[in-house]
């Protein structure tokens, strides 16, 4: 269950993304992977996109690598939005991988589309 505080800084940052082209301003630079298929929210994904952002301040201990396992962990699941704006819906999931560590993963899925676009990944030490 995430907590209402981080909860706030997460809705912030889908914002912020709402309001201007990401990637022109902040430079990013998105990266795609065709994948196994699996199966979110009852949708077939092939495909996922990973914006860099992830690599300002997370590179330490996320890489794309990681962050398709993560995105592997979603199938089968039926997540519920954070948030819906136009033909997106932005979700956060927190995921723990068999090494007791766990991330947060912010992503999306876009009206009929067969990828997952994957905002930020980071380590989440908090307890649950």
């Amino acid at each position: 269950m995430l907590r209402v505080k981080h909860r706030d800084s997460i809705g912030k940052l889908i914002a912020k993304f709402r309001k201007f082209d990401y990637n022109e301003i902040v430079k990013t630079r998105l990266t795609t992977y065709k994948i196994d298929p699996i199966t979110v929210n009852e949708i077939r994904i092939n495909e996922v996109v990973i914006d860099s952002h992830y690599a300002e301040r997370h590179l330490d201990h996320m890489n794309d690598e990681l962050i398709l396992t993560l995105v592997a962990e979603l199938d089968g699941r039926r997540e519920l939005p954070e948030s819906k704006s136009g033909q997106y819906a932005y979700f956060a999931t927190l995921i723990e991988l068999g090494n007791g560590k766990q991330y947060r993963l912010i992503w999306l899925l876009e009206d009929h589309a067969i990828y997952i676009g994957v905002v930020n990944a980071y380590r989440d030490r908090r307890r649950r």
